[in-house]
């Protein structure tokens, strides 16, 4: 979903591998959250809540000190943050916010909306998308929300029907695009 919308966007290949590094990694400072939290099948307590919000600063933690995840600690840290300022860790606003941080904000909540998780069912396609839509101006930004409800039906209708092995060379091919790497392995 993340490298559809970003190419839908026109944005540059260099700053698509940087967000397709930050999405892989975007919860890596959850390994920092108690299970007692992390896998709790209820709502969070606000003490709990306010605990997991320290997974982004966290996982910027983690990664700082690998230039070459420089960019993409911008993913990891600011993907909870809302276009009206209400987000966290830093409570930033609008174009204040990244542009790939922005892109993955849209992405994430919309997978986390329609999969499958040990304490929810997943939503179907056009409940998630009233969400994300009503969202637009206040979490998400107008401009990527317009362009992900236009691309995100097709995006969905192959994901969903794709089975795990082409789901996998479909990556693969993300990986050769965006990271000119002499070998990527066959398996992943």
């Amino acid at each position: 979903y993340a490298i559809g919308l970003a190419e839908a966007l026109g944005v540059s290949a260099e700053d698509i591998s940087h967000l397709v590094a930050g999405a892989f990694l975007h919860d890596v400072g959850k390994i920092g959250i108690p299970d007692s939290i992390l896998l709790k099948g209820g709502s969070l307590t606000p003490t709990e809540l306010q605990v997991m919000q320290t997974h982004p600063v966290l996982g910027t933690e983690i990664v700082t000190g690998n230039p070459w995840l420089r960019e993409a600690a911008v993913i990891i840290r600011h993907h909870h943050e809302r276009l009206d300022g209400k987000g966290y860790p830093d409570g930033l606003r609008g174009d204040e916010i990244p542009l790939i941080a922005r892109i993955f904000a849209v992405v994430d909540v919309f997978d986390a909306l329609t999969s499958e998780r040990s304490y929810k069912s997943p939503m179907g396609f056009e409940e998630a998308m009233q969400i994300i839509v009503r969202e637009s101006g206040s979490h998400f930004d107008p401009r990527i929300v317009g362009t992900f409800k236009d691309i995100s039906p097709a995006l969905h209708s192959t994901i969903t029907g794709a089975n795990k092995s082409e789901l996998q060379q479909r990556l693969h091919a993300a990986l050769l695009r965006y990271f000119r790497l002499g070998v990527v392995p066959s398996t992943m």
